[in-house]
């Protein structure tokens, strides 16, 4: 989201927020409102990525259209979107929209979320999420205590901001969809998983073997097989799949390499198997995705 009437504690380097490149290293989370933000650019964000945090948007008033990773998903009043780091995203809105844009920095969020699982489940997926019942009345004085300790610079406002910003996510969790509660041994798997991802986020252009994976993690294919199933749905190499797909769709989407350029980058061996692989998983050939991202069709207020 780009920058406007914010509270930020200060910020991370590289891209910040939509429309701020500034170095403010000692940043942990920046608050907002969103209507602000979004007037200033004609309720129409352009796709850009933060490589470093996570956001979330309530919506509390307005609707519209987020994209993220190339697909289009509508919101409304009462929905949270969730933006994980790295992922490709923008938002057309139908008008005048209000709510709240929370940006966290990745690194302390992790911290944070060591003892919370469900949060982490949760904020770990990106799109639009409806909660199960509006809280406007709660988000209001939870987003006013927090922005309060973001601005004051009173003994312990970091402390108090943490504290705050928890509350804020817990209340978001505790409206979110309803899911069935992890015990210990699917939390236990939930960690794997996220190891697991990290892995494949650092090496999926070489599209290593799910037996190397599972070594690098220490657990056997069977184990690591039943930890993405049982928390994701998806077994890991349809993961690994996913997250491929995901970086040829930002490829075509958003660069001017050709189909071979990006098979050779995602090292597949040659253009025809990834469109192929593509087209499998996306029901659609890669010049037909990049067609449909330079010419999409009108969405409608």
């Amino acid at each position: 989201m780009p920058g406007g009437n914010s509270v930020s504690a200060a910020a991370v380097p590289r891209y910040i927020l939509y429309g701020d490149a500034r170095d403010r290293p000692d940043w942990f989370v920046n608050v907002e409102p969103l209507d602000k933000r979004c007037r200033e650019r004609g309720w129409i964000i352009k796709p850009h990525t933060h490589p470093r945090m996570t956001q979330i948007v309530y919506c509390q008033q307005g609707q519209g259209h987020m994209m993220i990773d190339g697909d289009n998903q509508a919101f409304a009043p009462g929905c949270v979107m969730v933006v994980p780091p790295h992922r490709i995203h923008g938002f057309h809105y139908a008008g005048a929209a209000q709510g709240w844009v929370i940006t966290i920095e990745t690194h302390y969020l992790d911290d944070l979320l060591i003892r919370a699982p469900e949060l982490r489940h949760v904020l770990e997926s990106g799109g639009v999420f409806p909660l199960a019942a509006r809280c406007d009345a709660q988000v209001e004085p939870a987003m006013a205590a927090l922005t309060e300790e973001l601005q004051a610079g009173r003994r312990g406002g970091a402390l108090g901001a943490e504290i705050q910003l928890m509350s804020v996510l817990l209340l978001f969790l505790r409206h979110w969809p309803v899911q069935d509660r992890p015990d210990a041994v699917l939390t236990g798997r939930a960690e794997l998983v996220r190891r697991f991802r990290l892995l494949v986020e650092a090496q999926y252009l070489r599209q290593p073997p799910v037996s190397d994976l599972a070594a690098q993690l220490c657990v056997s294919v069977s184990q690591l097989r039943l930890a993405c199933k049982s928390v994701t749905g998806m077994s890991p190499i349809e993961l690994l799949h996913d997250h491929l797909l995901a970086e040829a769709k930002r490829c075509l989407a958003y660069t001017p390499m050709s189909v071979s350029e990006i098979a050779h980058r995602l090292g597949f061996s040659d253009a025809a198997y990834f469109s192929r692989f593509f087209a499998k998983l996306a029901s659609m050939p890669p010049t037909a995705f990049r067609r449909q991202q330079l010419h999409p069709a009108a969405i409608e207020p």
